[in-house]
């Protein structure tokens, strides 16, 4: 019983596989594709076979039949002229005796004065009824027995054993064959197929197709040359056709080996793909949120709409449409946009948009467009996997840890302008996002020295102010206890490399440190993309000269000391500034910038600030800022 059963859940098994879409599309895929194309690659080549074998049985029986009426004429003359010299023939005959003998034969019913040279006859010139030749010198008849005759048409080296060979005299009445179940006789089916031949009286050989007792047979004939005789060759066409039927039956066992693997391959396919949907329907009811799987054509394979407990993609609307309707808009832009990178599995998607229920609350839905692979070397994408998650909790989360990353970060950055001995200044601060990296500061050392520091620690977010606070606390306790520039620098780099958590965070940063008692100013710079400083003589771009806090310990950071002068102007600035894009995705370079100051003049730095807040605005259209933005402008007075 238990072989029974196992066999009914196999049988039920196979059933269900061969009725899915997935078999049946990939097995007659298959079956349109590569079977039908073979065969009628196979019906084409065994056509042109048939016509080829036909072509060549036509002219090699013309051929044949030709030489075989030679021979065989030649085996009669050489024959009768043997029993001739020899005095070996049956006997003979003069003409008047020729009437009393035709009563004992057949077929000899001719005229005295229309008797031909040569003719076959069957007589019982004794106990038995034989077959002879009746030959005619113009004066007597000799009498031949025809037996040489009868062998020389059952074993001929022209023709083969399946076929047949008779000989018919001109008016068709009697004839010789090599029909041993005829008694080497012409039976009458054929005396009557023939007769339109003889009546032809051709030269020439002639071809033609008969049936008898459902069997098709080529019929050759040709007039033997200097006897009254017709010779006729009689073939089964089944000979013609024996290597176009042999290129046939192998053809079909290909063609049939070929169907069965392709059933084969179709099933186990059709198997991996109803495993690999198994799978992914048991993570699907298992991932915490909502997920629709599509093919690649966008449509529906296998979903989870439960985007959390007691609330589905079905019962969430924008636009009049609900999420799962949403998505099947948007999915197909999604797999048309990433069908020419095949090989990129990572090609996804984003995006948040705010979706209401039917009580009116609203939710914001994070919505994920990914590629799925069946395979593993993600070669070909199966489809798309759409995630959608509530992300309306994690949304208020992260906008509290923004407002108190925002509120640090105000705390810890200066909020207002201080006087600063000989010294008029503005600050343009714009974060990415609420909270940013950039770090700019001023201090007042006393003794008419100040310093101006400007740095730009990686990334955006809670993260990077975190680090730059931890930036800002480095520079207060270094500046309160050095007052060299080289010290100043050397203590960041190594407070840097030893208080920042990731031990790749390099951080850019430049310092000016103003002197008015020795009206100098001393450039500090670590990695920093540069400042410009403009004084009466033209606008000069200082570079960068140390590398990055953090990268390697700099025991001698080099300093740069110059004098300064009423009028003279600063420019600082993160790399957020140049980084600024047109919608040529263009940016705003050293160069522009140059020109912007030097167009400035003596324009107070208030305005300077306007102008390039309107600057960032019109050059960008309205295209997002690529990083934090941070600007001091610094005028000696």
């Amino acid at each position: 019983m238990s072989y029974v059963r196992w066999f009914r859940e196999l049988y039920g098994n196979f059933l269900f596989v061969i009725q899915t879409k997935s078999f049946l599309k990939l097995f007659l895929s298959i079956v349109t594709f590569l079977i039908v194309p073979y065969i009628l690659l196979v019906a084409s080549m065994i056509q042109s076979q048939y016509r080829e074998a036909l072509d060549w049985n036509q002219r090699f029986q013309l051929i044949r039949i030709q030489l075989l009426a030679i021979d065989l004429e030649n085996q009669i003359r050489e024959t009768i002229n043997s029993e001739l010299l020899e005095k070996k023939t049956v006997g003979s005959i003069s003409l008047s005796d020729l009437e009393r003998v035709s009563k004992n034969c057949n077929s000899l019913k001719h005229h005295p004065g229309e008797i031909p040279e040569l003719i076959l006859v069957s007589c019982k010139l004794d106990s038995e009824e034989k077959s002879y030749l009746f030959v005619f010198d113009g004066k007597q008849i000799s009498i031949h027995s025809a037996k040489f005759l009868e062998d020389s048409l059952l074993d001929s080296p022209f023709s083969d054993p399946n076929e047949g060979l008779f000989v018919l005299n001109n008016d068709g009445k009697f004839g010789i064959s090599g029909f041993i179940e005829d008694d080497f006789l012409v039976s009458d089916f054929w005396k009557t197929d023939v007769k339109f031949s003889l009546q032809i009286r051709s030269n020439l050989p002639n071809l033609r197709e008969t049936k008898k007792e459902d069997m098709d047979y080529f019929v050759v004939s040709f007039p033997m040359y200097g006897l009254p005789l017709h010779l006729f060759i009689v073939s089964p066409k089944d000979l013609v056709l024996i290597p176009i039927k042999d290129s046939l039956k192998k053809n079909v066992l290909i063609l049939f080996s070929i169907f069965i693997l392709s059933f084969l391959f179709s099933i186990v396919i059709t198997l991996r793909e109803i495993e690999s949907k198994q799978k992914l329907r048991l993570l699907l009811q298992e991932f915490p949120h909502a997920a629709i799987l599509f093919d690649p054509k966008g449509k529906i394979l296998l979903e989870n709409v439960e985007v959390e407990p007691k609330l589905l993609v079905t019962e969430l609307y924008r636009d009049q449409l609900s999420i799962k309707e949403w998505i099947e808009k948007e999915v197909s832009s999604f797999l048309k946009s990433v069908s020419k990178v095949q090989n990129d599995q990572t090609k996804l998607r984003r995006e948040e948009s705010e979706f209401y229920s039917v009580d009116g609350s609203v939710y914001l839905i994070e919505i994920t467009y990914q590629l799925w692979y069946l395979e593993q070397k993600y070669r070909y994408a199966s489809g798309a996997l759409v995630l959608i998650q509530n992300v309306t909790k994690k949304r208020q989360e992260f906008e509290k840890e923004m407002e108190y990353a925002k509120d640090l970060q105000k705390k810890y950055l200066p909020n207002r302008i201080i006087i600063l001995p000989h010294l008029d200044y503005e600050v343009l601060y714009k974060p990415l996002i609420q909270v940013g990296g950039d770090y700019y500061d001023y201090i007042d050392l006393g003794n008419n020295r100040s310093i101006f520091a400007i740095g730009d620690v990686i990334g955006h977010g809670v993260k990077a102010a975190m680090m730059m606070t931890v930036l800002r606390v480095l520079f207060h306790q270094i500046v309160k206890t050095e007052s060299d520039p080289k010290r100043i620098l050397s203590g960041m780099n190594e407070g840097v490399s030893t208080n920042f958590p990731d031990p790749y965070a390099f951080v850019p940063f430049m310092f000016l440190l103003f002197d008015f008692n020795q009206m100098t100013v001393q450039y500090g710079n670590a990695g920093h993309p540069g400042m410009l400083f403009q004084a009466p003589g033209g606008m000069v771009c200082l570079e960068k000269f140390n590398p990055m806090f953090g990268m390697i310990h700099n025991k001698d950071p080099k300093i740069l000391e110059f004098p300064i002068e009423k009028g003279d102007r600063f420019f600082l600035f993160t790399d957020g500034l140049k980084d600024v894009e047109d919608s040529n995705k263009e940016k705003l370079w050293e160069k522009e910038l140059i020109q912007f100051f030097t167009s400035m003049g003596s324009n107070h730095m208030s305005l300077i600030k306007q102008k390039l807040e309107l600057k960032i605005n019109s050059y960008s259209d309205g295209i997002p800022l690529l990083d934090d933005i941070t600007w001091i402008g610094i005028e000696v007075i």
